[in-house]
């Protein structure tokens, strides 16, 4: 509500009356005089008088025109009782009067502190504004910066980023981090952070110490994370930190943050490799509690390079059951386990029917 106190015309604040109001209402409940708020015009926007709103003010208007504080012994009627203006002002330029109908001896010091107060709210409430556009004016920034795909050949972009004292030449990471809130995480003055989604934070990042916090952070909290390579291009270190994120889940990988780490994983998912006969066997194994078995030897073999040992140690079955199961495995698939391009055909097509687990949850 307070930010509506104030509005901007051009280059002048102006008071709103609204909220002039508000304030009007709310003192007089703890003084036992009127009080009038006028404009910058000396027309009454806000009175414990209803009906003098919208009219002139007499006092006001002298008030305004010498930026001093005047105080009223004449009555004026309906443009003026007796009582003292005070003007309200905004860096040094009047813009609005405060009037307290009464004795000007007695009523002056309360004049004095409401003008106080109301100047003090007209500048947190500016400050306030200011800052919501800067923050604003990054945001978009920032959102512009992680979309474009050469920002040193873009000259408005480079423009905007002068202007925000930021250079677009140094290599950083981009951090995604699934999460509602981030307020417990201390963002480094080097780095930049916007919501990009609502259950997502996008974090510029420079250097490898705040990285490792974050990363650190994150594992604290349980959050997934994805973390790009480090480049000039944050379009694309945005699609390496998404697909990070993406991978991960896909695949259920634990342990994985960085796309280096995925990049070859990701590599073979995009280069649509598998075979719908596979794909189909997989399937199957869904539907018997033998294929479920299989299934779970598949992962963990894998998951464990190939060891026959310890995959038998991960399902806590004998070593002859694992080779049975991997004979089984073989059979269905027509694939030599011992063949190592026969391994690698039953690895991408694992991780195909991973994908589609995912996708089909």
């Amino acid at each position: 509500m307070l930010e509506y106190f104030l509005t901007r015309k051009n280059t002048n604040m102006k008071l709103d009356p609204n909220l002039a109001q508000s304030i009007v209402d709310k003192m007089m409940k703890s003084v036992p005089y009127n009080i009038n708020m006028m404009n910058e015009k000396g027309i009454i926007i806000a009175s414990g008088d209803k009906s003098r709103i919208h009219t002139l003010h007499i006092g006001a208007v002298d008030t305004i025109q010498s930026g001093k504080t005047k105080p009223m012994i004449q009555s004026f009627g309906r443009y003026g009782q007796p009582g003292v203006n005070i003007p309200v002002q905004f860096n040094n330029e009047t813009i609005g009067v405060i009037g307290i109908t009464g004795d000007p001896q007695k009523v002056t010091p309360l004049a004095s502190l409401l003008k106080i107060s109301t100047e003090l709210l007209i500048s947190q409430i500016n400050n306030t504004k200011v800052e919501g556009r800067r923050k604003e004016s990054l945001n978009h920034f920032l959102y512009e910066w992680t979309n474009t795909e050469n920002v040193l050949l873009n000259d408005e972009l480079q423009l905007r980023a002068e202007t925000l004292n930021i250079d677009l030449s140094i290599n950083r990471y981009i951090v995604l981090i699934e999460t509602n809130d981030l307020n417990d995480l201390q963002i480094s003055p080097f780095d930049f952070s916007f919501k990009k989604t609502p259950g997502e934070y996008l974090l510029i990042v420079r250097n490898e110490n705040d990285l490792k916090r974050y990363l650190n952070f994150s594992k604290e909290h349980h959050l997934m994370i994805g973390i790009s390579n480090k480049m000039t291009n944050l379009k694309h270190a945005l699609h390496q930190a998404q697909d990070t994120i993406t991978v991960s889940k896909e695949l259920q990988l634990e342990g994985f943050f960085y796309f280096k780490e995925i990049r070859f994983l990701n590599h073979i998912l995009d280069s649509n490799l598998y075979s719908k006969k596979a794909l189909s066997i997989f399937k199957s194994f869904l539907k018997t509690k033998s294929g479920l078995e299989l299934l779970d030897t598949i992962d963990c073999y894998f998951k464990h390079n190939g060891n026959v040992t310890e995959t038998s140690k991960a399902l806590n079955v004998h070593r002859n059951t694992t080779n049975y199961r991997l004979n089984n495995i073989s059979e269905y698939f027509g694939l030599d386990l011992k063949d190592l391009t026969d391994v690698l055909q039953l690895y991408v097509n694992f991780l195909y029917f991973k994908k589609y687990q995912y996708e089909h949850r």
